[in-house]
């Protein structure tokens, strides 16, 4: 009897784990302070530009921000060949950055910024997911990005 006791409070503490591995559980929704990319001013970020010479073949630096249940990028289209380098950053939880069908795989924690580059080598739909289970909305955390010619 004790051992099954024990087995049930085991279980319930890597769920309660598991649960909580995103922030609180409270909803993807609240706003807690951190970037809001609605009011981002991106007059100032360099996003580059295949057309000129300088920036040819890169497309610059995009911002992703991982919180609970979501990821907010400030773009989501790019054209094959051109480096793309990911400012990703977590404002609630530990995630996991991947963009399915490539190796790129990189886990960060809140207040962490890593950087993740890219080079698409072939035009479509991506998918960028979180690959640490994170919580409730785990599988809903992705965003489609485009790759074309």
């Amino acid at each position: 009897m004790k051992a099954r006791k024990m087995s049930f409070i085991i279980a319930l503490v890597v769920l309660s784990l598991i649960v909580s591995a995103c922030g609180n559980s409270g909803g993807g929704n609240q706003n807690k302070g951190g970037m809001d990319m609605g009011n981002k001013d991106m007059g100032n970020m360099d996003m580059g530009n295949s057309q000129s010479g300088s920036d040819a073949g890169s497309a610059g630096e995009v911002t992703a921000v991982a919180s609970n249940w979501k990821w907010e990028l400030s773009q989501t289209e790019f054209k094959v060949g051109e480096t793309v380098t990911f400012s990703v950053q977590s404002k609630e939880g530990v995630h996991g950055f991947s963009i399915e069908g490539t190796d790129i795989n990189q886990q960060i924690a809140p207040g962490e910024t890593k950087t993740v580059t890219w080079t698409p080598d072939k035009a479509g739909e991506y998918t960028i997911a979180c690959s640490v289970a994170c919580g409730a909305g785990h599988n809903d955390m992705v965003q489609k990005i485009t790759v074309s010619e």
